[in-house]
């Protein structure tokens, strides 16, 4: 209201002036006019501007018009109307432009108000209902609902479901938008216009607006310019939702695996650490003292044994170093008598005497193609897991069969307290240790190197276990060409 007077008073203002000053004065103050037109224009746009250029005009024309028809079109009359021209050019490009800069405004706060909306990660039909209650606060329609697609679903807000052959499904299937001069329905005509929500040029959505009159194509082409912008907004919100996923899955895993490493360090620590302390023992004693011939041999046949059980685990450090790095494990194959095999690694570890190891080898089985060092320590693994997870003075049995045309079938079944369904799939991961193997010692080794060496010689293993009966782990062996 306050703009309206200030307009009005500068209008009259202009109008006292250009009337009682000097015939040459009023040719300069003429120019005052230019003053409450293009304020009004640029306040109230091109109707504003319009009409205060008209009421310049009318107000001033009076006296110009009689000066004229006095003296004639004199040079002063003809600027005076010059100028009339001009106030109305003005009014009518500076309400044009303002209008064009406040509708420019109105967009950029409607996206700015979309963006918003999106900030806070919610699901899909929540966002789109925030983004259509910005829209219909700002762009003046009837109805407006939106539809975005989003992998194998549908989300809608403000309508019912999409439905096939619809003007939105036309829309969401061409990415072209569709105008309806009159939907019908009303004693009015009501207009409907369709835009897409495009993402890289793709449709990803539509934008449908209702209105009882008229919808200019000026109109239409703004509501299709916010539809692109609503589209990468909704693009953009789910890029990021993506990405603050996957950095949360990121640093769980990280952590996950930072924690994991540290577990391993301390339990490598351990187990490297009691065979070297035994070896460390016994040799001290050795040099120190001196002992019978049966007490020498029961310290060597220990400090043997621990320091196959180093050996064996500085071998899985290295090949796990290998298979973390992306690198094959390097194999010498040769033709491997499958019996005296199974017979060196379960002599070394009977010595332990703390398990019934029993070995049942079928007569007469073929040799297999593949590293003696390698097969000796996949057994030995396996055998040293079954005396450890099961209980002092039980069984442990290492078979072993020939398989038509597939090679040499190795097990070792143990009656140890099984492993937990849940943790079967994870038993051959590095570092995995299932739960409930309480003081039972082990880097979490053992499993993945041995899969990882029975993979390079292209065979395949198996186990099985069930909670109270024991673990049976199985395994294949291709057989040496004659």
């Amino acid at each position: 209201m306050r703009e309206l007077t200030a307009v009005a008073a500068t209008l009259v203002g202009a109008t006292l002036l250009t009337t009682y000053a000097e015939p040459e004065t009023a040719l300069l103050l003429r120019h005052l006019y230019l003053v409450p037109v293009i304020v009004a224009a640029l306040r109230f746009g091109l109707i504003g501007g319009g009409m205060t250029a008209a009421t310049a005009v009318l107000l001033d024309a009076p006296r110009v018009f009689a000066t004229i028809e006095r003296d004639g079109l004199t040079q002063p009359a003809a600027e005076h109307l010059i100028t009339f021209v001009l106030l109305i050019g003005a009014g009518a490009l500076v309400g044009r432009l303002a209008a064009a800069a406040h509708s420019q405004r109105q967009r950029f706060e409607t996206l700015l108000a979309v963006q918003r909306a999106l900030t806070e990660e919610a699901p899909l039909e929540v966002a789109l209902q925030r983004v259509r209650a910005c829209l219909a606060a700002r762009l003046g329609v009837g109805a407006i609902g939106l539809i975005v697609r989003q992998d194998d679903r549908v989300a809608v807000a403000g309508g019912g479901p999409l439905v096939a052959g619809s003007l939105a499904a036309e829309v969401l299937e061409t990415g072209r938008p569709q105008f309806v001069p009159d939907v019908g329905g009303g004693a009015r005509p009501r207009r409907a216009f369709v835009a897409p929500l495009l993402a890289a040029g793709e449709p990803i959505g539509a934008l449908a607006v209702e209105r009882e009159g008229e919808l200019t194509a000026a109109e239409r082409g703004a509501i299709a310019t916010l539809a692109a912008h609503c589209g990468l907004a909704l693009e953009n919100a789910r890029l990021a939702s993506r990405q603050r996923r996957f950095t949360e899955e990121l640093a769980e895993r990280i952590a996950s695996a930072t924690a994991t490493k540290s577990a391993f360090v301390a339990v490598a620590s351990h187990e490297l650490r009691t065979p070297l302390t035994a070896l460390l023992g016994f040799s001290e004693l050795l040099a120190k003292r001196t002992f019978e011939t049966a007490e020498v041999q029961r310290m060597s046949d220990v400090m043997n044994r621990e320091t196959e059980r180093l050996v064996r685990i500085v071998d899985d450090f290295l090949d796990l170093s290998r298979i973390e790095r992306g690198f094959e494990l390097r194999l010498s194959r040769s033709r491997v008598d499958v019996a005296a095999a199974v017979a060196s690694a379960v002599e070394v570890l009977r010595r332990a005497g703390s398990h019934e190891l029993v070995v049942e080898c079928e007569d007469a089985l073929p040799a297999v193609d593949a590293d003696a060092d390698a097969l000796d320590r996949i057994l030995k693994n396996l055998v040293s897991n079954a005396m450890k997870y099961s209980p002092p003075g039980t069984a442990v049995r290492v078979a072993a069969r020939a398989r038509d045309g597939a090679g040499v079938e190795f097990s070792v079944h143990d009656a140890g307290r099984g492993i937990p369904p849940e943790a079967l799939p994870h038993v051959f991961e590095p570092y995995y240790r299932a739960p409930g193997v309480g003081s039972a010692r082990g880097a979490g080794l053992g499993l993945a190197v041995v899969k990882s060496l029975i993979d390079a010689h292209g065979g395949v293993i198996d186990l099985e276990s069930e909670p109270g009966r024991g673990t049976r782990v199985t395994f294949v062996i291709p057989a040496s060409l004659p």
